[in-house]
């Protein structure tokens, strides 16, 4: 009797879809506060904006989890996928908020490129997200890996190059080496955050496409 009381499914696809779009629009600012600084206090808000917006999607589903009955997959998975998103954009949000705070005068390469390729690592994840969506084939693990290789090597790059400075050792490039290795810091856990998220959703498309 009391399981007919509760609605038998929810959009949890369109919200996970949702979901992704708001990370997604997260990165993309990401990188453009990396390639026009003069962009930084903006992107912040923005990206500040859309996390707020995935906050409350995030609340959603895991109460519409609650309320329903029958749900498209399992729901440990809509669980776990809504889960490593919100881990996500909180991971954009700290990284960008550091690059607020520490003001940086010119941008480091490798730290810009790591930027670029973790946004086109979560393009990916809309296509599986997507493909899942509608039980279509969506494997994207050799793109995927290209992508996580290309991300290791620039911030194996970015480290030494942080590791070696040029010229005299004054306290003030201290204090830079200091923000970058935090910089560098924040952006490996998103990196991190955004692999998760990848497996999570290949479990997911393993056990349902």
């Amino acid at each position: 009797m009391f399981a007919s009381l509760l609605p038998k499914s929810a959009p949890f696809f369109e919200m996970l879809m949702e979901q992704n779009t708001l990370l997604r629009h997260m990165a993309h600012h990401l990188v453009g506060m990396m390639e026009n600084l003069s962009s930084v206090d903006d992107a912040h808000k923005q990206i500040s904006l859309l996390e707020e917006q995935g906050d409350v999607l995030h609340v959603k589903i895991i109460r519409d989890l609650t309320q329903t009955f029958i749900t498209p997959i399992d729901r440990e998975d809509i669980l776990r996928i809504n889960q490593m998103q919100e881990e996500t954009m909180d991971c954009v949000h700290t990284l960008t908020t550091r690059l607020h705070i520490f003001e940086f005068a010119k941008m480091r390469f490798p730290m810009m490129q790591m930027a670029r390729t973790i946004s086109a690592m979560l393009d990916l994840t809309q296509l599986m997200l997507d493909g899942l969506t509608r039980r279509t084939d969506c494997h994207k693990t050799h793109a995927f890996r290209t992508l996580r290789d290309e991300c290791d090597m620039l911030l194996a790059v970015g480290l030494a190059e942080l590791m070696d400075p040029q010229g005299e050792i004054t306290p003030p490039v201290i204090m830079d080496m200091l923000k970058w290795s935090q910089a560098y810091d924040r952006i490996s856990m998103l990196l991190e955050n955004v692999n998760s998220l990848a497996e999570t959703i290949e479990e997911a498309v393993l056990k349902n496409v």
